[in-house]
């Protein structure tokens, strides 16, 4: 097998232009479910080696990244230099919902336009799906689960395991072929803003055990994995979409905490490794992860023993952009042991990026044994995966079958349920009583991470909630609830005995989510019960009667989470919160300040 492999990626390598193996380091975006000039000359005219799935709407050059612009205004063209089409759509606008055999249909046609290039090399194609809003396609019905949080909660490997063969059996049959999971970062910090639930938990082991399900799981139904964010961003303090952070821990620590995850990892066999934008001075004192050869061939090449596929976090996160320019920072990624680049851009930034690389290459700055390398990495993944065969074969049918099949629906739900903890019930509230008026408040999830469907929709909470009982008064708020909001919340829970409300965490809002309204309504005298997708203090308040966590705020763990309040089942006793949580204390309504205006469109984020 690997004889034949070695031969065949030789044999396609020696084929190859400079320009497509350039292009093969890169991993573009492709948002929404539309076809554009844009898109397609990303694939066609710049050659990239893979898409990564995105829920945004649509694809537009308007678009920042985090609030930044990628593109480099020092860049210095050469003679030989093009820029592709670019789509000016308003980022704004809201997309469609699309069924996954449409999907599966769409994927088809990007393989196809991918392999009638020259090189004939089909797209690896990518999706975020960790569970609760770590979700990039959520439309159709198709079925989502717990994060990693709520596995290690469920405490039960085979059930992880499960969990990643049914998520690897209906992407691998939509066309999906590589899954940026499982997340191997230990939680350590519980004030972590960027991980938090996102991690399995803040024992190294737990991590470790269920990742390694997870893994197996994907990869035996056709995912390739990758673990991330290497070599372990479980103790920052910071996100690194919006800063660079120094993590000033000791190789020893290191090797019992963080790294344990990756190396069980490695050891089970993942396709793939991304990198975290930190730096570690016990490693490098100057360079973070992702631009570090000391990080990525010394220790995780050279010491760890891993042979498999480098891939570079979103590249134009401020944790590098704030410091390097992006065609530089790739050149430098690819310089330290990086395989493949993810850029999330739909701009100019593109063929600065590819023309950058190139120009490295001609100039000698990187050298085209190194480009070689990682090119045959992905050619041998996508070998493996048997891609070349598979990838033009994406049946929509298959795929209806697999994401409608009574199993996958009832595994989902059984899942959902056995994730729910009752945190406190001080007061004994819970089961809800149907002769009380209850208010209910809903967040709404942003419409970016819905699908918009009667399966996945922003009132899937109260629509459960009428399910059993007509005594409610139902209302909305923006994720963060405005102070108008706020304002009419406090004068309808004067016509309730009680108040029950969502109080969701994610890491994507950065205007906060609902403590504050939380505060208000205690304050106020009024009895308070939450349903949050966070064990953490962000999530569950100090001030709330009662508190049930679902570990996602997805559609059967938000629909199980109504149940378990009106009693129509008990959460499993062998279900616990996977992480030390001490003392927490909700922060001051100072700090938690109601906004005024309109609510922000993450498409610009």
């Amino acid at each position: 097998m690997s004889k034949e492999r070695d031969k065949f990626v030789s044999k396609q390598l020696s084929k190859m232009t400079l320009e497509e193996k350039v292009g093969q380091v890169l991993t573009f975006t492709w948002r929404g479910t539309i076809f554009t000039p844009s898109g397609i000359e990303q694939v066609t005219r710049l050659h990239c080696g893979g898409l990564c799935l995105e829920p945004y709407a649509v694809e537009t050059c308007k678009n920042l990244y985090w609030g930044n612009s990628q593109i480099d205004t020092t860049f210095k063209k050469p003679k030989d230099y093009y820029k592709i089409a670019e789509t000016y759509f308003a980022g704004s606008d809201f997309g469609i919902s699309i069924t996954p055999e449409e999907y599966a249909k769409r994927l088809k046609r990007w393989q196809k336009i991918a392999m009638n290039r020259p090189s004939g090399v089909p797209l690896h194609i990518t999706v975020d799906f960790e569970g609760d809003f770590k979700n990039d396609y959520m439309s159709g019905g198709i079925r989502q689960f717990p994060g990693p949080m709520g596995m290690a909660a469920i405490g039960d490997k085979k059930i992880t395991y499960q969990i990643g063969a049914t998520i690897g059996k209906m992407l691998s049959t939509m066309g999906v072929t590589q899954m940026y999971s499982p997340v191997c970062d230990v939680n350590t910090n519980p004030k972590n803003p960027e991980i938090g639930v996102r991690s399995f938990s803040d024992d190294p082991q737990t991590c470790a055990e269920h990742a390694v399900a997870l893994i197996k799981g994907l990869q035996d139904n056709g995912i390739a994995t990758t673990a991330k964010h290497f070599p372990g961003r479980g103790s920052s303090g910071t996100d690194a979409h919006d800063v660079l952070e120094v993590l000033n821990l000791s190789k020893q620590r290191m090797h019992e905490v963080d790294l344990v995850p990756f190396k069980a990892a490695i050891e089970a066999g993942t396709k793939a490794i991304m990198t975290g934008h930190s730096v570690y001075p016990s490693y490098d004192k100057k360079y973070p992860t992702t631009l570090s050869e000391n990080i990525l061939t010394g220790l995780l090449r050279e010491e760890l023993g891993f042979k498999g596929v480098i891939v570079s976090d979103a590249i134009g996160m401020a944790a590098i952009l704030k410091k390097w320019p992006l065609p530089i920072a790739c050149v430098m990624a690819l310089k330290a042991g990086c395989d493949t680049i993810l850029l999330k851009a739909d701009d100019e930034s593109r063929s600065q990026t590819f023309f950058g690389i190139k120009q490295a290459v001609l100039k000698g700055e990187l050298s085209e044994e190194r480009l070689d390398e990682a090119v045959s990495r992905l050619l041998r993944m996508k070998y493996d995966q048997d891609l070349y065969k598979k990838a033009p074969a994406i049946s929509h049918e298959k795929t209806y079958k697999i994401t409608t099949d009574k199993k996958v629906i009832d595994f989902s739900w059984d899942v959902a349920k056995k994730a729910q903890i009752v945190m406190r019930d001080d007061k004994k509230l819970l089961p809800l009583n149907k002769k009380q008026k209850i208010l209910v408040v809903e967040q709404k999830i942003p419409y970016e991470f819905c699908g918009k469907d009667p399966y996945m929709h922003m009132h899937m909470f109260c629509e459960r909630m009428v399910d059993h009982s007509e005594n409610l008064i139902l209302m909305d708020t923006e994720f963060s609830a405005f102070e108008d909001e706020i304002k009419e919340c406090m004068e309808l829970a004067k016509q309730a005995d009680i108040v029950v409300m969502t109080n969701y965490f994610a890491r994507i809002v950065k205007s906060g989510n609902n403590q504050l309204l939380a505060q208000k309504l205690k304050k106020a005298g009024h009895k308070v019960v939450v349903m949050t997708n966070n064990p953490y203090v962000e999530g569950t308040t100090d001030v709330a009667d009662a508190v049930i966590c679902n570990f996602s705020a997805t559609p059967d763990s938000i629909r199980a989470s109504a149940d378990l309040l009106f009693g129509k089942f008990k959460p499993r006793a062998a279900t616990k919160v996977p992480v030390k949580l001490g003392k927490q204390k909700t922060a001051p309504e100072k700090k938690l300040k109601a906004k005024k205006g309109k609510p922000l469109n993450l498409s610009y984020c």
